[in-house]
């Protein structure tokens, strides 16, 4: 291990020790813990996506009938008029 040191505001401080005391741990503990799960706490980019990611024949298919209901009911057309 190598030893470090930090610059913190007092209220950082007090937060990371308040932290560290709940989970009974030290704040080097506590700093290793919260930089191991940081990568975890970030989203993906596409959740979505994902999702679908087995089943591209299910994203066709919502893809083909989304395309047929806006072939029928087109998004720029006005209530009573036909389209120009």
């Amino acid at each position: 291990m190598k030893n470090i040191e930090l610059q913190l505001d007092e209220k950082t401080l007090e937060k990371a020790q308040a932290l560290a005391k709940s989970r009974h741990c030290d704040l080097s503990e506590l700093i290793a813990y919260a930089i191991d799960q940081l990568p975890k706490a970030e989203p993906e980019k596409y959740p979505l996506l994902g999702l679908f990611a087995d089943d591209p024949e299910s994203v066709d298919e919502m893809l083909e009938e989304v395309m047929k209901d806006r072939a029928a009911h087109p998004l720029n057309q006005r209530f009573g008029k036909g389209i120009t």
